[in-house]
């Protein structure tokens, strides 16, 4: 798809500033900001990041422009299949355009189940840690349409390591636990090499995950 910005005259086109945001938006027809892009644009991430994700339906070829790198991923199958993949995204005006951006309890659950696409471990635990208020129904619902059992587990390990913080009450994590893994599963091949399981929702971590080794 071919993307023309619009420069005002007089300006130098080689060096008048485009926004990656609406790039990443426009990328393809059905583009919705996702994943570390996502935090970014909601000021939430921790680390400043030149790689701008989109989620999308088609194949698309990754690209780059002056300093930024644009990378398509697919959206879920499952949200294809239930033509659902716009569910809890939100149309945010960037300089006059409407583009869309994955909702922030979208976004926690995407960056839990594809920890990669939000930066790596430290990098999304670093991030959704100044997240301080978020519609956990919206999260719960989201992690179980997904229906990774996996997916939903790291997202109750996640929630349940800040409980008291965002107010989350038990019934919130009996919802998600019923769904969780039967036996152990590794959340990565990190944890494969140094893994600790967390026993209440059967899955193996990166033990540097569970001690928060950033911290010290």
């Amino acid at each position: 798809r071919r993307l023309f910005a619009s420069i005002p005259v007089g300006a130098e086109p080689d060096t008048y500033p485009i926004n990656p945001y609406l790039i990443a938006g426009y990328a393809t027809s059905d583009s919705v900001v996702a994943y570390h892009s996502a935090l970014s644009f909601y000021q939430m991430a921790y680390s400043t990041s030149y790689r701008f994700i989109y989620q999308t339906r088609y194949q698309s070829s990754a690209f780059h422009f002056r300093s930024e790198n644009y990378e398509g991923v697919r959206f879920p199958a499952v949200l294809v299949q239930k033509h659902k993949e716009n569910i809890f995204t939100r149309s945010e005006d960037v300089q006059g355009l409407n583009i869309r951006v994955t909702s922030l309890e979208r976004t926690l659950v995407d960056v839990l189940d594809k920890p990669k696409l939000g930066g790596g471990w430290e990098e999304v635990w670093r991030s959704l840690g100044m997240i301080d208020r978020i519609k956990i129904n919206q999260v719960i619902e989201y992690a179980l349409l997904l229906d990774n059992a996996t997916t939903i587990a790291k997202v109750g390990f996640y929630l349940s390591q800040r409980q008291k913080e965002l107010k989350i009450s038990s019934e919130v994590f009996n919802k998600l636990r019923v769904h969780c893994p039967r036996s152990p599963h590794y959340v990565d091949s990190t944890a494969r090499k140094d893994g600790e399981l967390v026993g209440d929702w059967n899955i193996i971590v990166p033990k540097g995950l569970v001690a928060q080794e950033w911290r010290e």
